[in-house]
């Protein structure tokens, strides 16, 4: 269905009279590289790479399907933090803002993974982006 012109027009000055939009272009280019594929024991490297667009950072988080694992908050000391999840064995010391290192992943790590950044206030924008890891046998 087209929408005519006109028709637009009243629709967004009515719109806007009851909102405020506003649009950022923070949180550019948010992109997650996992390994399609990975070896029971291997260790595996999943990164974010993000273009804040002037913003300070405030956290990023991973995810394994909707339970958090891993966050990074650059204003806190220590700045990672790691939330037990069966089979997920996180090497803090190669760990930050952009990527998580998993040691000896096993069939259970099998599953969707998200990265969610959020830039500082006061604005705390935030995107989520995923891809999807399988373990395989030896």
């Amino acid at each position: 269905m087209k929408i005519q012109e006109e028709s637009l027009k009243e629709y967004l000055s009515e719109f806007d009279s009851k909102a405020s939009i506003s649009f950022t272009e923070a949180l550019r280019d948010v992109k997650v590289t996992i390994p399609q594929a990975a070896r029971i024991m291997d260790t595996v490297t999943l990164q974010c790479r993000y273009d804040l667009e002037g913003e300070q950072l405030y956290t990023v988080k991973w995810y394994k399907g909707a339970k958090e694992f891993f966050r990074f908050i650059p204003k806190e000391l220590p700045n990672t933090q790691v939330f037990p999840l069966p089979g997920i064995d996180v090497d803090l010391s190669k760990s930050n803002s952009n990527e998580v290192v998993l040691r000896h992943v096993q069939p259970d790590v099998t599953g969707r993974y998200k990265c969610e950044v959020s830039s500082d206030a006061p604005n705390f924008y935030t995107l989520m982006v995923s891809s999807y890891l399988y373990v395989i046998g030896e």
